[in-house]
């Protein structure tokens, strides 16, 4: 009776560690992006100041506001998109933006304005307005991610609108965006999200430079 129980106990021993074994986990930590900005070549950018032709506006410093970004809903997850075809989109789960995409789109959109406009007073949403802006961008995006395995798409509308009392009601320009870049593909076949990043960046500099000429072209007409 002893030898039983002792076998009993020496089975049940067994049967409790090998439970508590844990398997390996299996689990990706995320990796997180950021979109950048351009470095334009300064032939590139617009000086609205020497474009002026009036001594006394020279002086005065071009300002501007981006409003915040419209984006889809489906945009506003954090994780990364991918639309492989035409109604079906995929969402990469160990790579994820490192900030709202609303506020990633912004802050690069008036960084590369600022450069093309040579214009370092400026203000984007969440921030307030600065007082004295002269013009508000606003952007409604409706597509923005990979699209194929080597191209990324932006898709979206922009209105520029000035703060003065004859045209602060109406927009003075927009446009639609339909801009297709090309993935800077590695040679080796290892993921190739950062370089699907850089040219969803890209593609944010291509419609900063088409505002930026938008803006130029107001200013000169004035």
């Amino acid at each position: 009776m002893i030898y039983l129980n002792a076998s009993l106990i020496l089975v049940f021993s067994i049967c409790l560690l090998s439970s508590c074994i844990v398997p390996e986990s299996t689990h990706k930590e995320s990796i997180f992006h950021l979109l950048t900005k351009t470095s334009y070549d300064q032939n590139y950018t617009f000086n609205n100041i020497e474009n002026q032709g009036d001594k006394g506006k020279q002086n005065k410093p071009l300002t501007f506001y981006l409003r915040q970004i419209e984006l889809p809903y489906y945009l506003q997850e954090n994780r990364i998109i991918n639309r492989p075809e035409n109604g079906k989109i995929e969402f990469r789960e160990n790579h994820r933006w490192g900030e709202p995409l609303v506020e990633g789109i912004g802050r690069v959109l008036g960084l590369n304005l600022s450069q093309l406009l040579k214009s370092p007073f400026y203000s984007v949403y969440p921030h307030r307005e600065k007082v004295g802006t002269n013009f508000e961008i606003g952007f409604t995006i409706h597509r923005f991610e990979r699209v194929s395995s080597n191209k990324v798409l932006f898709d979206g509308t922009w209105q520029l609108f000035t703060n003065d009392f004859k045209n602060g009601s109406f927009p003075l320009s927009n446009g639609k965006e339909i801009i297709l870049v090309d993935i800077d593909m590695p040679n080796s076949l290892s993921d190739t999200i950062n370089e699907e990043v850089m040219a969803l960046s890209e593609s944010l500099s291509i419609v900063a430079e088409k505002v930026a000429i938008a803006v130029n072209s107001f200013i000169q007409k004035k």
